[in-house]
């Protein structure tokens, strides 16, 4: 594999492991190694790589900004598709279609309906005229999810129903991801629809295949709908627990918009099971905390339940206050069903009061909203509200009218709660009229829808002492493993610190890597064309040349001859950790006998005399053990004392792990202060003038020496020599 094939595997990795991330929903993680793919992408000039990493970046601004209500982050997610846009082949129609795609998830995410639909139906065309499925199925379910913000609900299935026939069209597998975000978007459409069985299907086969390919997003929507569909059918406690755990989800990824909607569907719960207070608490929470990601519509519905929770407490003061705080931004907002709702929400709490006058009004404001306007929410209790003011006014001809119709529209909306205090109503409306039979009968209809309603809320209270229990023994095992895994959780973490660590780690040995190629080829060609036509001019004008005219010359060659050896000992040194032999059964005599034939014309000019001493048998890397021998002989000839013959003797001790190899010398020793700057690249102790070198040497061994496992120092005293120690693994 050559030097180019290892960059395209190395940034191909690089996005792959981003793509994982995002998905993930790691975002920081995954900015980091998307920016650093797209850096190598650019550097080399893969094209493909820059477009996709930019899609990428493009992708986790806009997500990000969705979690969090950013528009800021998801306008910078613009940026990041113009610049793919540039760089697109013509010729190329995947790289145009993801691209488009990538345009209309923006618009999307924008709530942009109109600029999104353009956008998706150019997408669908183009991607039908090149014949490629996975872009028509994305733009399919595009055009779904714009339907559905709109409330086309018929339209939307239909999109998705085309998307979910072109799964199975071919031969070829779909993507999980992609067979999960058609099936994802089914199960909004039917959340929207109320179509909760058909949902809880979808959703059940988005949970199965998100869990499987780490798809953290559609894992929580599929949990969270998975509860809805729970609480929908009354099963307050598997709700609750679906809830939850797509809450802890959600947190873990900053998906604050998700977290918020959660903590409303927990405080519904909590409200159901007549749980007041942590109902309250929990609406708070997402007043306080979620404001900024929470649109006005909901707003206005916590609003309105928090009013309700406060009047069946019997706390009429605080129900009033968010029952004109629904209503003042119902109004704000032209929400016309919830502006009739609070109207008679208010209307019932004003009656409460005893301020007949203002529940008067705004019933009567209520009922002039409610033309037309069907079986809407908020008409039983309004009639009710009509039935109730008219009864205290003694007109009770009125008062039985509105009241009746109340219970009906009551049972026509299964509102078991105003249908129980419309029967309540009945009879002391007869009662005041002296028909103490009909009263009766009606006090009895009320007391036996009581009586089950009574047995109902003890029955949601269990529930809810039930789940506060499960909640508490969760919350205990959590502490005991926290306790008991304490240790543990801190050598993960500190795994996690050493894991990023490496990671930055091999991004800077990659940025060395390459450095060292441009340094072993584009820098080596200009020295060696210094270097020849140096010679060129010295041969053709020598004879011209003064005395410092040709010193200057000298100074050239011998700097274009350092330049050279400082090149390849810098590519040494950044290419040991990347060879690829394996480790052997090496003799470490046979690799001395092969360093000395290595630099036998230096033995010879210094008449150095090697003496080896038995050595063993190592499992190894043969070419590194080679050269980190002919180093340590050569620089122990280089640092022979004047006017002397150099003596090296290598030894060798076996230990039960490690087999220490003694390199000795008799030459000029090292100062006990500079024994480890000496492994340190381009460290020098002596002058050029006294020692020639790159500075290299000893760092080449230090790195040779951790590549297979060991340990290297030295021990001398400066004019005693120097001995060198290797510990090697046996």
């Amino acid at each position: 594999m050559d030097v180019a094939d290892k960059q395209d595997n190395y940034t191909k990795n690089l996005l792959n492991k981003a793509t994982l991330l995002y998905q993930a929903r790691s975002l920081e993680e995954a900015m980091i190694v998307t920016q650093e793919a797209k850096n190598l992408c650019a550097l080399n000039g893969d094209n493909q790589g820059v477009i996709t990493s930019n899609l990428l970046l493009a992708s986790i601004y806009d997500t990000s900004g969705r979690y969090n209500g950013d528009r800021k982050k998801m306008r910078e997610a613009q940026t990041f598709i113009q610049a793919a846009a540039i760089l697109v082949d013509p010729n190329i129609p995947r790289q145009q279609l993801s691209v488009e795609l990538a345009q209309t998830r923006a618009y999307l995410s924008e709530k942009s309906s109109e600029t999104a639909e353009r956008y998706l139906k150019k997408l669908l065309t183009h991607s039908q005229e090149v014949q490629e499925t996975d872009f028509q199925i994305h733009a399919l379910i595009g055009l779904s999810q714009n339907t559905t913000h709109q409330n086309e609900f018929d339209k939307a299935l239909s999109y998705a129903e085309k998307a979910k026939t072109l799964l199975g069209d071919d031969k070829v597998r779909r993507a999980d991801a992609l067979v999960s975000t058609v099936y994802n978007q089914l199960s909004q459409i039917y959340f929207k629809q109320q179509e909760y069985d058909t949902m809880l299907t979808c959703s059940e086969k988005v949970l199965q295949i998100s869990s499987k390919s780490g798809d953290v997003e559609k894992e929580i929507n599929a949990l969270k709908n998975i509860a809805i569909y729970h609480a929908a059918k009354s099963n307050y406690k598997k709700a609750m627990q679906y809830f939850l755990d797509s809450m802890d989800k959600s947190k873990n990824i900053n998906y604050r918009y998700h977290t918020g909607q959660c903590l409303i569907n927990i405080a519904t719960i909590y409200a159901n099971l007549y749980n007041h207070e942590d109902a309250i608490s929990r609406y708070q929470m997402v007043l306080e905390n979620y404001s900024d990601i929470i649109s006005k519509n909901t707003r206005i519905v916590i609003y309105n339940n928090l009013g309700n929770i406060y009047y069946f407490s019997d706390r009429l003061t605080q129900a009033t206050n968010y029952f004109e705080k629904a209503n003042n931004l119902a109004l704000q907002r032209n929400y016309n069903e919830m502006i009739i709702l609070s109207l008679a929400n208010l209307s019932r709490a004003y009656i409460g009061k005893g301020k007949l006058d203002l529940a008067e009004k705004k019933a009567k404001m209520a009922e002039d909203l409610m033309q037309n306007q069907g079986d809407i929410n908020g008409r039983q209790i309004n009639l009710l509200n009509l039935g109730h003011i008219y009864y205290l006014q003694k007109d009770f001809n009125k008062a039985m009218l509105f009241t009746s119709k109340g219970i009906t529209a009551a049972s026509r909306m299964k509102d078991e709660t105003n249908e129980v205090q419309g029967y309540q109503l009945m009879s002391k409306i007869y009662q005041l009229q002296g028909d103490f039979k009909t009263a009766l009968d009606y006090q009895l209809v009320y007391s036996k829808a009581q009586d089950k309603f009574s047995k109902e809320q003890r029955n949601r209270q269990i529930i809810d002492l039930e789940i506060k229990n499960a909640i508490k023994e969760k919350q205990k095992k959590i502490e005991q493993l926290t306790r008991e895994n304490e240790y543990q959780a801190l050598l993960l973490k500190q795994n996690e610190q050493i894991a990023e660590q490496n990671a930055l780690l091999l991004a800077a040995n990659e940025e060395l890597r390459q450095f060292a190629y441009v340094a072993s080829h584009d820098l080596k060609e200009p020295i060696r064309m210094i270097g020849s036509y140096t010679q060129l001019i010295e041969r053709k004008h020598q004879h011209q040349f003064t005395e410092d005219s040709q010193s200057y010359f000298t100074y050239v060659k011998e700097g274009v001859i350092r330049m050279n050896d400082l090149l390849d000992a810098l590519l040494k040194y950044t290419t040991i950790s990347k060879t690829e032999d394996n480790f052997e059964k090496v003799s470490l005599v046979n690799i001395v006998e092969v360093a000395v034939i290595n630099l036998r014309v230096s033995v010879d000019e210094n008449n150095a005399v090697i003496n080896c001493h038995e050595l063993p048998e190592i499992m190894s890397i043969r070419s590194l053990l080679i050269q980190l021998f002919q180093n340590l002989i050569s620089n122990a000839i280089k640092f022979k004392k004047p006017e002397t013959n150099p003596e090296i003797t290598i030894s060798s001790e076996i230990t039960k792990d490690e087999v220490i190899i003694k390199i000795s010398d008799d030459g000029i020793g090292i100062n006990p202060e500079y024994q480890e700057r000496i492994f340190i690249i381009f460290q020098r102790l002596h002058t050029r003038d006294e020692y020639k070198g790159t500075g290299i040497g000893l760092a080449i061994c230090h790195k040779i020496v951790q590549r297979i496992g060991g340990r290297i120092w030295v021990e001398s005293e400066v004019g005693k020599g120097a001995n060198f120690f290797i510990a090697l693994p046996r």
